[in-house]
């Protein structure tokens, strides 16, 4: 029999009701508004149903579970304003501290990239509010025009050129329209993070340039094809 517990004008059902206060109490710990902790919780509730539907108790969630979970809620459209990686990564802080879950194994040293690329991502997610799947692509590329660059060069020796030449590479490498224009906003998303963070002097984001559409040619706006 599923136990309960109404928290905050929240009703919970499932394994992880036994949590709730003091899944609460964390997020206000944590500064987290009255409004927004509701929302934290009502994300768990559903959480906490979708274990139940799967036969699952709270001591089998992990941080793969809540990925299952997040991707289960995108594929179906649900509930896309209450998706937050930091909350749900709370509850776990929670759980593992009431001796549900064992402790976190030490994750390997990250590396300044991945450094960069997390607190990219909380940008996205925390001060941008954009809907987790978008926040997953855009650091995706992110990535990728990281990797791209010269092993060893420094954040700070950015140049409009290099995001340029990103942007054609992409256009040019075979990829839909759509994806490169997709390419595109992740990357300017990424450079105007840089900038607002104090990463690079100037901002960036206008050298990705747009990728044309529906036309023959697939070079960015404002690169002409070579003819040699």
């Amino acid at each position: 029999m599923a136990s309960s517990s109404r928290v905050s004008r929240v009703l919970m059902t499932g394994p992880l009701a036994p949590f709730a206060d003091a899944y609460r109490l964390r997020l206000l710990e944590r500064g987290y508004t009255p409004l927004t902790t509701v929302n934290e919780l009502r994300e768990v509730g559903r959480l906490s149903g979708w274990l139940a539907a799967s036969g699952l108790s709270a001591a089998e969630l992990s941080g793969e579970r809540v990925e299952e979970f997040l991707a289960w809620q995108r594929a179906g459209g649900r509930h896309r304003a209450g998706w937050s990686r930091p909350g749900l990564a709370c509850l776990l802080e929670v759980l593992r501290g009431s001796g549900v879950l064992a402790p976190e194994r030490p994750a390997p040293a990250d590396s300044p990239a991945d450094l960069l690329l997390a607190s990219f991502e909380r940008y996205l997610l925390m001060e941008r509010g954009l809907a987790a799947g978008t926040v997953a692509g855009y650091v995706t590329h992110a990535r990728q025009f990281l990797d791209g660059r010269a092993p060893g060069r420094e954040l700070a020796g950015l140049t409009a050129g290099e995001a340029t030449g990103a942007v054609l590479r992409k256009a040019t490498s075979g990829a839909s329209v759509s994806t490169a224009q997709y390419f595109v906003s992740g990357l300017r998303s990424f450079l105007r993070f840089c900038f607002v963070q104090g990463l690079v002097e100037a901002d960036l984001s206008q050298a990705a340039l747009v990728v044309r559409g529906r036309r023959r040619s697939s070079l960015p706006m404002g690169v002409e094809r070579r003819s040699d």
